[in-house]
């Protein structure tokens, strides 16, 4: 309430109240006009959409028009009651955001206590309703979140004007902006998210070049000779579990990413430090993520380089479940070093490389180790050994960091890397021209539906069985909805109960000695502890995968019955599960021989080995397992989040066409823009704009 003048002889005015009375004035002028907003939401409850209406309408819309008229006059006199007394309304302070923000916080509270936990609350939940209880949440959640993303994202940084920007950078985003205008005109929100998708995969334009080779192989060192700087350290060995990226930028500057998910600038020393085994012993500071931009002209055009770590055991593995721990790059470059030759360990990366369809070239680092003979030999060796072991031809290419050997590196670069740099950037953008075209037949099949919902669109929904596809895509939310929760409770037994590996390390040490061996190194047992918690994290991520893609396949199927080309893939479910954090442990201080344990018989040999593991290695894999599982939860989480984003992106869309074919979207008649939109869109086609400059029209 705006402030009031003390009130005293000298200057009070003729008619003026005190400012008690004041107050007690601006309050009842208040209320009354709360109460006058909920009449008019009596008024206006007619024409809402609410399934859950509150009151018998028995008033005419005739009557509905004089109520108003007479609301009205109760307003203006309530301001001239409070210009009486030289007051007016206060100013609003609450942003009409926080206000829809934090009811849907409500709503969103509301929905959660809808789910089978709570819901036994009132009664055993039958075991043939939980699956369908599961979906009702999460669709319910889904539309909420999505409707939040809205208002935090959107209205901060307006779609069309991305795409407008877009546009302006060189991109042909003409039928991508009519799409979006078109959408929001007709209130089509189940297609928003994809458009935001396509933008958001037009405005990264990057090309990730990943490296990929043994400790020493000469990542570091390749790396800041191809790009002129010192800016990663070499000499020490990287952390394993750390990729550092490299970016342009105007600045050499450096960012790291906590477990916490808390981003901090840091200084290249201390970067240095940060991504160093040397530095950062166990990664005990909880690094996820390294960024550093380099004012190099390299990557200026949009090539980001990522130093990885080695894969170690996970590539003599060689197991499906490890594509997981890729980064989701668009090349791979392969250092051997020329020092060491071909290992069992290069055959492996490559062969996941292979498996997870990343693009690979093999580069022979250190080159000038060999003399121009040695160098052709080994390199045909390299070839062959690849050809028999993974039946792959590739070109093996000499590099090397030293200033001398700088023109095997620079021909390199233009030869091979920048040229496929740019074969890609045009297939992405072919890639987002079908994506566009996909999402415009849906456009139209969706303003099609609402024009002819009572012939056509009746028709089809019976005819597609749109009960069965509902119900399929309830089930297929809600096991994709609980995956985090799954995840969630997979890690927090990895991370609460260390002594599950102590267990299983111990049974199979006990086995082996039983088979008469008898000394186990220090080295060895690390090995051995790291696979235990990698083949537990490698289960739970296997089974996340195949509820994942069983999701996509639903819907592939829907869209097949639904006759729509707008569909998933699988290579989306392989992306959404890359980069899963790696656990590492440092060289456990314990050495296990057992010359005479093996006629102890096989209880005892472990009940002995499973005390000394406790005693040595317990305390250790208990800090490690908790470290591991804070940086596992915050990848659950960002990926758990991107899953359901991805599949509601395409369930929305569906059900949103269902719903108009049965005539329950709840919408008023067509309004007349809608044929205008459907013929323009019909219309669109190459001819029309031949002068795209990125061909992201789509040919009819």
């Amino acid at each position: 309430m705006p402030e009031t003048r003390p009130e005293t002889f000298e200057t009070r005015h003729r008619g003026e109240l005190n400012e008690a009375q004041q107050r007690r004035l601006y309050i009842t002028c208040s209320y009354i006009d709360k109460l006058l907003a909920e009449i008019e939401d009596v008024l206006h409850e007619t024409a809402s959409p609410s399934p859950f209406p509150r009151h018998l309408i028995d008033i005419t819309p005739a009557q509905g028009r004089v109520l108003e008229d007479h609301i009205r006059r109760i307003r203006e006199q309530l301001l001239r009651t409070l210009a009486w007394q030289q007051m007016k309304p206060e100013t609003p302070q609450i942003p009409a955001t926080r206000s829809v923000l934090t009811h849907l916080e409500f709503i969103d509270i509301a929905v959660e206590e809808l789910k089978p936990s709570y819901m036994r609350g009132s009664g055993t939940v039958p075991a043939d309703a939980v699956d369908e209880l599961n979906g009702v949440t999460h669709e319910l959640r889904s539309v909420v979140q999505s409707m939040q993303r809205y208002i935090r994202q959107e209205f901060g940084t307006n779609l069309q004007a991305r795409l407008e920007e877009l546009e302006q950078t060189g991109h042909d985003v003409r039928l991508l902006r009519s799409l979006e205008e078109i959408i929001t005109r007709h209130g089509l929100v189940e297609f928003r998210s994809r458009i935001a998708s396509l933008a958001q995969r037009l405005e990264d334009n990057n090309l990730e070049v990943a490296l990929f080779g043994r400790v020493s192989s000469g990542k570091s060192s390749l790396l800041n000779a191809l790009l002129g700087t010192n800016v990663l350290p070499v000499g020490v060995n990287p952390i394993t579990a750390v990729p550092t990226k490299l970016r342009y930028g105007t600045t050499l500057r450096a960012e790291v990413t906590f477990a916490s998910g808390r981003m901090e600038e840091v200084s290249l020393e201390e970067f240095a430090h940060l991504i160093t085994e040397q530095g950062n012993p166990g990664n005990a500071r909880n690094v996820v993520r390294a960024m550093a931009e380099v004012p190099s002209p390299r990557l200026k055009k949009g090539i980001l380089l990522v130093d990885t770590p080695g894969l170690g055991s996970l590539a003599r593995r060689g197991a499906a479940e490890t594509l997981a721990y890729l980064p989701a790059c668009d090349l791979a470059l392969l250092l051997i070093d020329a020092g060491v030759s071909l290992n069992d360990e290069d055959v492996g990366t490559l062969r996941l490389l292979y498996e997870g369809g990343i693009p690979s070239i093999v580069l022979l680092s250190k080159a000038d180790l060999l003399r121009e003979g040695d160098l052709h030999r080994v390199t045909e060796y390299i070839e062959a050994q690849l050809q028999r072991e993974l039946r792959i031809n590739t070109q093996i290419h000499p590099v090397s960091s030293l200033p001398e050997y700088s023109l095997l590196l620079d021909q390199f670069f233009e030869r091979e890397l920048y040229p496929r740099f740019e074969r890609a950037r045009n297939l992405r953008e072919a890639s987002v021209a079908r994506k566009i075209g996909a999402l415009r037949d849906s456009v139209i099949a969706a303003l099609e539906t609402s024009l002819d919902r009572e012939k056509r669109g009746r028709e089809g929904a019976s005819a597609i069985d749109a009960q069965n596809i509902e119900d399929r895509l309830r089930r297929m939310i809600g096991e994709i909805g609980e995956q985090r929760t799954i995840l969630g409770q997979a890690f927090l037994e990895l991370g609460e109960r260390p002594e599950i590996i102590v267990t299983e390390l111990a049974e199979m040490i006990a086995a082996r000695i039983c088979t008469g061996e008898t000394n186990f190194t220090p080295f060895e047992i690390s090995e051995w502890t790291h696979d235990a918690v990698q083949r537990r994290v490698d289960d739970a991520i296997a089974k996340t995968r195949k509820s994942l893609i069983g999701a996509i396949d639903t819907l592939k199927e829907t869209a097949r019955k639904m006759s729509r080309s707008d569909l998933p893939s699988n290579e989306d479910a392989e992306l959404l599960l890359r980069e899963v954090p790696r656990f590492e442990i440092e060289v456990i201080p314990v050495k296990i021989g057992a010359a005479r344990w093996k006629w102890m018989g096989r209880i005892i040999v472990r009940a002995m080995v499973r005390s000394i593991l406790r005693e040595h290695l317990g305390p250790l894999l208990k800090e490690e397992l908790h470290r591991y599982k804070r940086a596992l939860d915050l990848w659950t989480e960002h990926t758990s989040r991107k899953m359901v984003t991805l599949v509601n992106s395409y369930a929305d869309a569906y059900r949103a066409q269902l719903n108009r074919a049965r005539g329950l979207s709840g919408e008023d008649e067509a309004s007349p823009e809608l044929a205008h939109d459907l013929a323009r869109l019909l219309r669109w086609n190459s001819e029309e704009h031949s002068d795209s400059k990125t061909s992201l029209t789509i040919n009819q």
